[in-house]
């Protein structure tokens, strides 16, 4: 086929720095009508027959172009998954909270526990920012598969440093934060500096993660509870950098469908560690009826949380920056949620056998994990949940954490139990009420092979 036929059957695009750099070079049609380059963009525009070698030749070249803005003209609309090397992130920042969750069951108490959620925070934080960034600009040109690789590496460091910093040695724990904070920082600024449109939010964004990252380093020179102070103001001022993007004349475009496929992905992974930590406890435990009991109870509960999960989770309803904003906010009780919940089944698999209960400790990450877990999915933003299903979901939390109380006179082999049938129960009530409502929830999620994709 000939460059003109192609011209006929492919109208051209205008250019616009919302996709390229000023300084990116274009193409033109005899008319001297500018059009994007089939590898600039992500998204191309290809006739059929020239498809798979210009794809073969887009896979096999080296790029090292300017960042793109997926999400411009209207392509944050777009049906759009996880790549694999998203996937490959998100590994290595749930293997992070693992080894935080880790820490914390091998030496539970009521300190660890506070220092769980303050270390989990910024792990989470650090992840939620850098899959924004790739949500509006991932490419498949050198410098961003370099820029995550690195993440990656850092994200490593920041796991092995995590158990040290929950002990109260925090230093490799900062210097791998803050090493994570300038990559990220690094990134905005390149796309600050390439496309014009991202500048009145990434210009905040740089003032306001500069900040925290400093108070971060700062923290360095201080001990005892001045650092935990520090910290506390560094989060605030991640959160206020954030939040800058519900400002209207700030907001560059996300992807709902790809945001809510790697939240979702992301709670699998945390799953996966969790089911991984389960294994763990039962093999170092001979077998009995009590550790069966106790152990399939656990992995029921799992189930039950990725039940609710599904059950929630609705990119349709995250049509507005604010939804946005507030899904994130509320995954990270959900995840942390999930992970301290985790910890203590490992615990409470552990002492199965005995004749004893559980710490308070082990037993507010057990039974409040999954109760704040649950809290926040409630205030999700859904359709798929009618009034009646939310309130039935925030009975079964309450009830949750009354066991929280009961831990303290019965055994776990009893009581972990308990917490799946309350689980059950609730989960089944809230479906019967979506059904007789007709709302989404009411359709199996057996055979949804993507319930958070828009139709």
């Amino acid at each position: 086929m000939t460059g003109q036929n192609l011209r006929k059957e492919t109208p051209p695009v205008p250019a616009t720095d919302l996709h390229r750099g000023p300084q990116a070079a274009r193409a033109a049609t005899p008319e001297g009508r500018p059009v994007r380059r089939p590898v600039t963009h992500p998204i191309h525009a290809i006739h059929p027959g020239h498809r798979h070698a210009v794809h073969l030749a887009h896979r096999h070249a080296v790029h090292l172009g300017h960042p793109a803005l997926r999400t411009a003209n209207g392509h944050h609309r777009d049906e759009r998954r996880a790549s694999w090397l998203e996937l490959f992130f998100d590994l290595a920042f749930a293997g992070a909270v693992g080894q935080l969750a880790g820490a914390f069951q091998s030496h539970p108490g009521l300190g660890a526990l506070a220092g769980f959620v303050l270390l989990f925070t910024p792990i989470w934080w650090l992840w939620v920012q850098l899959t924004f960034y790739a949500d509006r600009h991932e490419t498949e040109d050198v410098a961003h598969r370099v820029a995550i690789l690195v993440a990656i590496l850092l994200c490593i460091a920041l796991a092995a440093s995590a158990p040290r910093a929950l002990a109260g040695h925090p230093g490799g724990f900062v210097i791998a934060f803050a090493c994570l904070r300038g990559l990220q920082l690094l990134l905005y600024a390149r796309a600050w500096r390439h496309l014009p449109v991202t500048r009145p939010l990434y210009g905040c964004y740089l003032i306001c993660f500069s900040a925290g990252g400093a108070l971060w380093l700062a923290s360095l020179t201080v001990g005892g509870s001045a650092r935990y102070t520090f910290w506390g103001v560094a989060l605030l001022t991640d959160a206020a950098g954030s939040l800058v993007m519900l400002a209207p004349r700030r907001r560059v475009p996300l992807n709902s469908a790809h945001l809510a496929d790697r939240f979702q992905l992301f709670v699998l992974i945390v799953l996966g560690e969790s089911m991984a930590r389960l294994i763990s406890a039962a093999a170092t435990r001979p077998w009995s009826l009590p550790l069966v009991v106790v152990l399939t109870a656990a992995v029921l509960t799992l189930a039950a949380l990725w039940w609710g999960w599904l059950a929630t989770a609705d990119c349709r309803a995250l049509d507005s920056p604010a939804a946005i904003a507030r899904f994130t906010a509320l995954n990270l009780p959900l995840v942390a949620g999930i992970a301290a919940a985790s910890a203590g089944l490992h615990i409470a698999i552990l002492a199965a056998d005995g004749a004893s209960t559980i710490g308070a400790a082990p037993r507010a990450a057990l039974y409040g994990g999954v109760s704040v877990c649950l809290l926040a999915s409630v205030l999700l933003p859904s359709r798929k949940m009618t009034t009646a299903a939310r309130v039935a979901r925030l009975a079964t939390a309450f009830a949750a954490m009354g066991l929280v109380f009961m831990g303290a006179i019965v055994e776990p082999v009893y009581l972990v139990p308990a917490l799946t049938g309350v689980l059950a129960l609730g989960l089944t009530a809230e479906a019967r009420l979506n059904a007789s409502a007709g709302g989404l929830a009411a359709v199996g999620l057996a055979g949804q092979e993507h319930p958070c994709l828009p139709s």
